[in-house]
């Protein structure tokens, strides 16, 4: 990618500190709620739901990591702050199995309790900041909108419950849309970090759906056998090719991009690359880990139709927003993973392999077009340190 070659990176932003490591373990539980949610109705209408509480469950993430990249963390009271919003999340976990069933109520009192003190932090956060502060006074009224609309879906319920909370994802978007026409002062290696450990936590959900899965398949206190540690070769295999594709170069590459930011740029490069395309990333990861989850109870037998439908579904999800985030940073486009997609499709749906072997598959073209766009780029990386590290 020649517009990345011989760019300098960030590299003395602030570290995530621990308060933010404890506060993303609330998420692990809201992933796991979520697979839950999907696997249980093994349905389309399932997989949109999970995908509408993913959506919640992401902006109060983004929302929070947004404001603990501009507010100093040493302060006790924005630490207690942050452990009450966790209280805020832990409840839309619960609340994930039954959202659409009577506990949607709940699930929306969850998000508007971490909206609240992510608004109170933030607005507090940084007085020394005048420009960050004006930026985020702006923002913190209309911001408030959609968690309202969320408590509105729960209070309604029925039907009209996933058109509700459909609107308020869709207020979410609008809402930094505007928000990104701020000047806003972000710290780069700081904000590409935080996104990448909530990458790893969604692909730790992957791998803990193979070890059910498989769990499961055998039999509690069954012995381990070559068959079994195949597929968790495979597993692990597959869940990997997900964790190259992300962190071999591309987090590195929107790193780049967004501390080359100027000021009133940065806001609309950290919505775009960051909040909004690792949407449908997270989204693609915790639907692949569903796919694995249902291939691997049965690794024997060909793969049902809804677990083809979230296999290629998840891939796609997850390769072409990077596709789109890289177009978005440096115009290139990334013709192999869209070939990947393709290819995934077909063979998901022409052939009829034993889900085991399907999944050998996939991950072998994965790793083909990962080292196709490699070998492309060869290059380019090896002139670039940043690339290489």
């Amino acid at each position: 990618m020649t517009d990345v070659a011989g760019h300098e990176t960030h590299t003395e932003g602030k570290a995530a500190h621990p308060i933010e490591l404890f506060f993303d373990l609330v998420y692990v539980f809201g992933f796991t709620r979520v697979v839950g949610l999907i696997v249980h109705d093994h349905n389309l209408t399932s997989a949109l739901q999970g995908a509408l509480i993913l959506g919640l469950l992401w902006w109060s993430w983004g929302v929070w990591t947004w404001t603990m990249n501009a507010v100093d963390l040493t302060s006790r009271l924005r630490r207690v702050a942050i452990l009450l919003a966790m209280i805020g999340i832990f409840l839309m976990g619960y609340a994930v199995p039954n959202a659409f069933d009577g506990d949607g109520i709940w699930l929306g009192i969850g998000y508007f309790i971490s909206r609240f003190f992510a608004a109170l932090v933030g607005w507090f956060g940084s007085p020394d900041d005048e420009v960050e502060q004006a930026s985020v006074r702006n923002f913190i009224p209309i911001s408030f909108i959609a968690p309202v609309v969320v408590i509105v879906g729960g209070l309604v319920g029925g039907d009209a419950l996933e058109w509700i909370w459909l609107v308020a994802l869709l207020i979410e978007v609008g809402t930094a849309l505007l928000a990104g026409q701020n000047e806003w002062h972000v710290d780069a290696e700081h904000f590409a970090e935080r996104h990448g450990l909530i990458m790893i936590i969604a692909l730790g959900e992957a791998i803990i759906a193979v070890g059910i899965a498989l769990t499961a398949a055998a039999g509690e206190g069954a012995e381990i056998s070559v068959a079994l540690a195949w597929r968790l070769g495979v597993g692990l295999a597959a869940v990997g090719v997900f964790w190259w594709a992300y962190f071999d170069k591309l987090q590195v590459i929107w790193e780049t991009r967004l501390h080359e930011a100027d000021a009133m740029e940065t806001g609309k490069i950290g919505r775009d690359l960051y909040s909004l395309s690792h949407y449908p990333m997270i989204t693609g990861v915790v639907f692949f880990a569903v796919a694995l989850e249902e291939a691997f109870l049965h690794p024997a037998d060909p793969l049902t139709g809804f677990t083809r439908w979230m296999l290629a579904t998840s891939i796609s999800l997850y390769l072409i927003a990077q596709a789109v985030a890289i177009y978005r940073a440096y115009r290139q486009i990334m013709r192999e993973r869209i070939i990947g997609v393709v290819l995934i499709w077909i063979v998901s749906f022409t052939l009829d392999l034993k889900a085991d072997l399907m999944i050998v598959l996939v991950t072998l073209i994965l790793v083909i077009t990962i080292t196709a766009e490699y070998f492309r780029y060869r290059e380019e990386v090896l002139s670039n340190p940043h690339l290489r590290r």
